[in-house]
């Protein structure tokens, strides 16, 4: 199964990975294997925190135990990019700032939460701020575009790596933010020349440390 997967693998630039792939013992193992040799090929790891209490037969409200946390922690370190819920930031990173959770991490990877209202705090090379509800429609389809983009612009993730501290161009950064966010029949050009909503996102633009 490795062998098969590895040549697809490493002819990406991101590889997506749920934690509900940490469930089973033997896929667990297997996605080790994966990490092991994808990773040296310069393949990126984007990790979407997925708590589903009851597929790892728990109670639909419990947190994390022990054992979940064990199994997710080598995957969180490895990964350059992090989406998850405010509740699954907290459960999982005991903390609902993106730009904190990213120090932490040894890869400092850019972060995305959901906030309880539908909106988006995020932070990615070097900057921080917030998307409003209204703005982000489909957080799945939001997740693929945006990954898209960065596998365009690697350089706006800035300081997804250790020991990497760059500052990503905020305006190269919200575009490409305005533009995962924008409706299936809305143009890469009027979301350029939409300037009142460009100028509105960048307000809320800020260095993350």
């Amino acid at each position: 199964m490795t062998e098969a997967l590895l040549p697809e693998i490493t002819d990406s630039f991101w590889l997506l990975v749920s934690t509900n792939a940490l469930i089973n013992t033997t896929e667990t193992q297997v996605l080790r294997m994966i990490l092991e040799r994808a990773l040296p090929g310069g393949v990126s790891i984007a990790l979407d925190v997925d708590w589903r209490p009851d597929r790892w037969g728990l109670a639909g409200n419990a947190a994390p135990t022990s054992e979940v946390l064990r199994r997710f922690r080598p995957l969180a370190q490895s990964a350059q990019f992090i989406r998850c819920g405010v509740d699954e930031a907290e459960a999982f990173f005991s903390s609902a700032d993106p730009a904190m959770i990213q120090e932490r991490l040894p890869q400092r990877p850019a972060v995305l939460i959901t906030d309880r209202t539908g909106g988006l705090l995020w932070s990615i090379g070097g900057r921080k701020g917030r998307m409003a509800p209204m703005l982000v429609e489909d957080h799945d389809t939001f997740l693929v575009r945006l990954l898209d983009n960065l596998c365009s612009h690697p350089t706006l993730l800035g300081n997804a790596g250790p020991g990497i501290d760059a500052i990503a161009d905020p305006d190269a950064l919200a575009e490409q933010l305005l533009s995962a966010a924008a409706p299936i029949d809305t143009s890469a050009d009027c979301l350029k020349s939409d300037q009142s909503a460009h100028g509105a996102y960048l307000a809320e633009h800020d260095h993350a440390r």
